[in-house]
């Protein structure tokens, strides 16, 4: 069921409320516009950003100049959370696909907060690993499911990340990106979508007409990844010792 709410960003809501209070200054409302680029491979990491309806897009590139979209990151996680207290460096190209509100705070202010928040850690640590899961089981989604189930699979999990539970304003290039295939194999796809009246492309975005009908056509990494999120979420509140 896609989830149509808005949600306030969930790392953030992890902060302690006396941390949270002690930061509040440090922490800035900001609006990220459509094909805003906030990082750069090998750009300093000067701000951590928690979307509460933006969704932004990271990309890894070949010297070639190709790219493919390899994370999404939206209301239920944050960008540069671990970069910033790691390398401090981007090694990857994060660009917003969908216009909408975010946190900011600048990389000193949320190093001096992770290391004031217990509950932070442990909910960034969360974080990480399932964005690990999601890219091992891409991994194996990429070399086994067809272009159309894969592509059902995207659009939800975009849909569940941003604001809005019906209408994600992507165009049919950025599709392709995130897929790593042609557009007009997306193109083809998105017709049989529409076609059976999944889905309805409009320019510049598309809109989801029959949500449960788009659950079954998505391929069974969709269950894999939610079952994996729903382990991860529920383990105990616990990190390594440093």
């Amino acid at each position: 069921m896609l989830d149509r709410a808005p949600r306030r960003n969930w790392l953030m809501e992890q902060v302690e409320p006396q941390v949270r209070r002690r930061f509040s200054e440090a922490t800035r409302t900001v609006t990220l516009t459509k094909g805003q680029v906030l990082l750069h491979p090998g750009d300093e990491v000067a701000s951590v950003y928690f979307p509460e309806g933006a969704l932004i897009g990271l990309a890894s590139s070949t010297p070639a100049g190709d790219a493919v979209q390899t994370a999404l990151i939206g209301w239920d996680g944050a960008l540069g959370v671990f970069e910033a207290c790691g390398t401090r460096r981007s090694l990857c190209l994060a660009e917003v696909l969908v216009q909408g509100v975010a946190l900011a705070m600048a990389a000193d202010d949320y190093r001096a907060m992770f290391e004031a928040s217990e509950a932070l850690r442990v909910a960034v640590h969360k974080h990480v690993e399932l964005l690990l899961a999601e890219s091992r089981q891409d991994v194996a989604c990429n070399a086994l499911h067809t272009v159309e189930a894969r592509l059902s699979r995207w659009v939800l999990e975009a849909l569940e990340r941003s604001q809005d539970g019906r209408v994600l304003p992507v165009t049919q290039e950025a599709l392709a990106q995130m897929l790593g295939v042609q557009r007009t194999t997306i193109t083809a796809a998105m017709a049989g979508l529409q076609a059976r009246g999944v889905l309805r492309t409009t320019r510049g975005a598309v809109q989801v007409l029959d949500a449960k009908a788009l659950e079954r056509d998505a391929c069974c990494c969709r269950e894999t990844i939610q079952a994996a999120k729903r382990e991860i979420y529920t383990a105990d509140d616990q990190v390594c010792d440093s």
